[in-house]
């Protein structure tokens, strides 16, 4: 069950960012059409695919929150971004996984309920299962970055490509922690501008951070779109009237 779970959270992912990527794709040409004039205020679709795409890159940061050591980090510079951005609080994170006992009074009390032994407490198997799937978001951003380079020319949108054919290439794949989490904050940051600032001054101002972050999700909706069809599942592709 658990599995199946995984698979259908894996495809409904890719269905987010397929919809994600044609939503921005008919925003950039509509604003080029327009001449650079002010967009209209999100509708209701936008701002629900937009909080999607935010609510899956919150997993995302927590994974790599769980899957990042420092053993990992080879630079002190480097370390030192992650401690003051990732590793300050983890007795906040032991209190969302039911490991946090409280009290030294109250710790033996917790052992004989079964807490944090692998007994099945409501509270201790949902944070579980909310773990996994955090591990599963970064595990799919992370490949999604490492294959943008490489996306199929035919499979890339982005209305503003000035290479013939359009690629990736020069993007580069995150190749250490302190990158990574440079990265997703990237793609954090410019999911906030979608909500209210204009496209065409995007293009014209941000334009590296926006096309990289079209371009992950576009990754992120034909690898989940490939492995949905392997699994056997079809993914119902959304052709949303968004304007």
């Amino acid at each position: 069950m658990q599995d199946t779970a995984g698979i259908y959270e894996f495809v409904g992912i890719g269905e987010m960012a397929e919809t994600l990527t044609h939503m921005l794709s008919l925003n950039l040409k509509q604003g080029g059409l327009s001449g650079g004039r002010q967009r209209a205020d999100l509708g209701r679709v936008e701002q629900l695919v937009l909080q999607q795409a935010r609510d899956y890159l919150s997993k995302v940061r927590e994974g790599f929150m769980l899957s990042v050591r420092a053993t990992q980090v080879t630079h002190p510079r480097e370390l030192r971004y992650l401690l003051e951005r990732v590793l300050t609080d983890w007795s906040q994170l032991s209190q969302e996984l039911g490991l946090d006992t409280g009290a030294p009074g109250e710790e033996a009390g917790a052992r004989r309920a079964g807490v944090g032994l692998g007994m099945p407490t409501a509270d201790h198997v949902l944070h579980v299962e909310r773990v996994r799937y955090q591990l599963l978001a970064f595990g799919m951003a992370a490949v999604a970055m490492g294959y943008l380079p490489r996306l199929p020319a035919q499979q890339i949108t982005f209305p503003h490509s000035y290479s013939d054919p359009p690629t990736y290439a020069d993007i580069p794949v995150p190749s250490t922690p302190g990158e990574m989490l440079w990265r997703i904050e990237e793609l954090e940051q410019m999911l906030w501008r979608l909500m209210s600032a204009d496209m065409q001054e995007l293009v014209q101002r941000q334009y590296g951070p926006l096309r990289r972050t079209y371009g992950f999700f576009e990754a992120s909706a034909w690898l989940s779109q490939q492995e949905a069809e392997r699994f056997g599942i079809k993914s119902q592709r959304r052709h949303v009237a968004l304007f």
